[in-house]
Formats: structure tokens, sequence, C-alpha cells
């Protein structure tokens, strides 16, 4: 799912004129463009209810491609293209309003993201993270790719194309249309709200809720009283005069917010760490289990293997050893021994937001409190253990990064470049594109190094937590790691 960015310089002028423009409605703004504590944001008018309608905009006014038109080329890769013809087409005399309208939208589109996918590759591996470096090259790849086919079959600049994905994967929509045809939307005005991260216990709620065909996001295609299609924005929370609109783009991880969108919210409820990538791998390490019988082994694989949360992150999250309850639950599938496997059941555990594999305590024959102390005991330190053997994959510790960062900052000052806003024009994405390389690179490696950070600090406050349940460091086999 992929949705808006603003986050620097913007002004309520140019919102004013670009609203006339597009025909927005209401025909009176309840918002305005603002500086926010995001840099720039969405900000309430007047009182505004939860799952008001905050904006629409006529699709006629809308840059969008069905996805699924059997073409050949992606969706983003299409609207990219169609982007860069709309806002680079001369003017033409008898189209002069539409042009304007573009011009209008164009000035309030950022020269740069930031997202991670344009760094350079050295950058990139200052993730230091493997998995969020290998999805970040290979998004970088695909629109080097995408980029250098465009400058061949349609000679357009490389840099505007690479630019225009990046546009497309930080302020674009999915919907779905009176057909059910897919469609990815970049939508003037209702690409200006700022992001905000559910906790995952009230994502996870939402998705329990669903029905089938419904999404739970802000934004929907709807019917005026002509059957003319509609975007539509609404509130996913009530908001008083002066305060700031979000929207929620996802349950997007850092890595995923930092590589397609250029930012990384501090803190982020959706992140976590990933101490196994599949349920697979973690059936494979079986270097602290007594040896079952081949039966227990496949009653446990297939316990696993079919649940409902087979493709659930089996991570620890932000809040330590209670947040991480889908991989303990798993974990005391693989350390109950046979009579006890009959016993844990998969459930909605609701202050989690997640399913968990818990203890029908009310059974007759369930397991002792005891022996489930002791098999919730042999999940946390094999959890433990995995998440010390990961911190000490990393190249440089949680201390050296700091130290790194508050040297940065000092060097950086008020020089870090700003994004661009009201540059994007006709003559930009014709040129030969000049950037300041330097100045940008610091500026990506300080996200990169705030992105580790993050994810050194929920594996170290996990271990804190379990040192404090009464584990020793011996016990972990932490040694010198942590």
């Amino acid at each position: 799912m992929v949705a808006a960015r603003g986050d620097a310089k913007g002004g309520g002028t140019c919102l004013e004129q670009l609203y006339a423009a597009v025909d927005a409605k209401p025909k009176v703004p309840v918002l305005e463009l603002r500086r926010t504590s995001k840099g720039r944001g969405m900000v309430a008018l007047e009182d505004i209810e939860a799952g008001q309608v905050m904006v629409r905009v006529p699709m006629r006014h809308v840059i969008h491609v069905i996805e699924d038109e059997g073409t050949g080329a992606d969706g983003d890769v299409r609207l990219a293209k169609k982007l860069f013809w709309t806002l680079s087409a001369e003017a033409e005399s008898e189209n002069e309003t539409s042009s304007q309208r573009w011009e209008l939208y164009a000035r309030m589109l950022p020269t740069r993201t930031g997202c991670a996918a344009l760094w350079d590759e050295e950058t990139i591996e200052e993730m230091q993270f493997l998995p969020a470096v290998e999805s970040a090259l290979r998004l970088k790849d695909r629109f080097q790719l995408e980029a250098d086919r465009a400058v061949q079959e349609h000679a357009i600049p490389c840099h505007a194309m690479m630019w225009a994905l990046s546009i497309v994967h930080s302020r674009s929509f999915a919907v779905c249309n009176e057909r059910g045809k897919r469609i990815r939307a970049l939508v003037p005005v209702a690409d200006l709200f700022n992001h905000k991260s559910d906790e995952p216990a009230a994502a996870g709620a939402l998705d329990m809720q669903l029905g089938e065909g419904e999404t739970g996001e802000a934004w929907q295609l709807v019917m005026d009283a002509h059957s003319k299609p509609l975007f539509q924005m609404s509130a996913l929370e009530a908001c008083i005069p002066g305060e700031e609109i979000f929207i929620n783009y996802g349950h997007e991880t850092s890595a995923e917010l930092l590589t397609s969108y250029g930012f990384i919210p501090d803190p982020n409820p959706s992140e976590y760490v990933p101490l196994y990538q599949n349920m697979h791998e973690l059936l494979e390490d079986d270097q602290f289990l007594e040896t079952p019988s081949f039966p227990t082994m496949q009653r446990m694989r297939e316990m696993l293997i079919s649940s409902r949360s087979v493709d659930a992150p089996l991570a620890i999250r932000p809040g330590g050893v209670r947040s991480a309850g889908h991989l303990l639950g798993c974990l005391r599938v693989l350390y109950a021994q046979d009579h006890e496997l009959g016993f844990l059941h998969e459930k909605f555990n609701v202050s989690l937001g997640e399913l968990v594999f818990e203890w029908e305590e009310s059974l007759d024959g369930c397991p002792k409190e005891s022996r489930r102390k002791e098999i919730e005991r042999l999940a946390i330190r094999q959890c433990s253990i995995r998440a010390i053997e990961l911190l000490a994959e990393f190249p440089t510790t949680h201390e050296e990064d700091v130290e790194i960062l508050d040297g940065l900052k000092l060097d950086l000052g008020k020089e870090q470049p700003e994004e661009g806003f009201g540059q994007v024009t006709r003559e930009w994405l014709h040129s030969e594109f000049l950037d300041d390389i330097e100045s940008r690179k610091v500026v990506d490696f300080v996200m990169a190094l705030r992105y580790r950070l993050q994810l050194k600090s929920i594996i170290e406050q996990f271990l804190e937590e379990v040192l404090k349940m009464g584990f020793d460091e011996e016990e972990l086999c932490m040694g010198e790691t942590f």
C-alpha cells in the first residue's frame, strides 16, 4: 500500500490554488498545509470527527493507471512515465487550465524524497541489517533498470524517471474502481497527509474485524450524484482545530518506510526484528531441544506450518518480552512434550493484536503452572540467544553509532539540503541533473545510522528485560557480546 509524504517547506497559497484547480470538495476547505513537527502537514481548520470526509478530488484531475491492464509493464512504472509526461508537456492555448493545474501540482512535489532506493550502494550497506539492505538494493536495481529503459524507449532523462518512480512509491494510492480493477493514483491535495503508525493491537483488531473486500484505509473511490468517480479521503480519528491530521500508510516497518518513502517514525510501533525468516528456519533451529520422537516432531511441524499465523513475523518488537508473543508461542509448541501439545491452541491475543499459541488452562490435564513456566523460560532463553547472535552480526555497537551520530549532528548543523519543494518544473525535468552528492550522502548516512540504531535498541531492550527476569549472562551464553 502506498500513500503520501509531506515533510518540508510548502505554502498554503499554492495549496489553495491547487485545491481550486482540481475542483476539490468541500468547497470551503476544512484543512490547510502548515509547518508541523513533521516539517509540513495537513492541519484541521475546524473540529473533524472520525470518519468525516476531509477532501474529495474528481478522478479526471488525478494521474492514474489501471494496474492489471496486461500491458507487460508494472503499474508503478506506467504511472511514473505518465507523471513525467503530464508535468513536462508543453502548454497548449486550448488547454491552458490543465497546464496550470499540473504546474501547481509540481510545485507541491519535492525534487528528492530521500528514499533509500535512491541512495548509493555504500550508504545502503550502512543500514547493516541484511534483509533491509537486500530489499533496498533490489528496489534500487529495479528503478535503475526501468530508468535505463525509459531513456532508450522514450528519451525520458534518467534522473527524471528515477525521480518519478520515487514519487510514485512515496505518494501514490492503491484503490479499486467500481469494476473491481486495481488503480494506482497520484492525487493532488490528498497526497499531503503525513503517516502515523498504528499500535499492533489496534491494527490487529482492525484486520480481524474487516469483511471481505474491506481495507480499513482512509481513502477510497466513490461516485458523485452523476455517477462520476471521486477520490475520497476520510479522517481516521477525531481532530480539533490546529491539530495535524494523519493517515496510515499501512503496517510498514522502518525499513519499508525508509526504502520507499525516505523517513523513519521514531518510535515506530509497527517495527519488528525477525529472529527467524520463516517457520521452517525456526523448526531447523533445534540445538537447544531434547530430541523428540519422530511422531512428536511431525505433530509439532504440522501445528506450526498449518497455523493461521504461519506467515506472521517470528520477531521481537518494541515493548520487550511480552511483545514477542507470536514467536514465544511457536517456541512453546517446540518445547512442549507430545502429551502437552493438545493444550496449546492458537488464539487471537487482543493486547498484542496477533495470533498466539497459548495454554488452555481450563482443560483437565493441562500442564501445571510450574511446567508452563519451565517451557516459557526455555522459549525466552532461545529467543535471547538468537537475539544476541543477531546483535553480534552488526559491524558496529549501539554506543559506537551514538558517538558517530553525535559527531555528525555537530558537523551538519543547518547545512542539510532542502528537498527542493517548488523546484520541479518542466525545465528541471529535461535539464542535465545536478546534485550536491556529498551533502546528500551525509544526510542519507544519518538516516541509515538512525535506522540501525532503532533495531539495536529493540534488541537491547528485550535483552535487558530478560536479565531483569532472573536470567544470567552465562545461561544466555552472552560473554562479551552484550
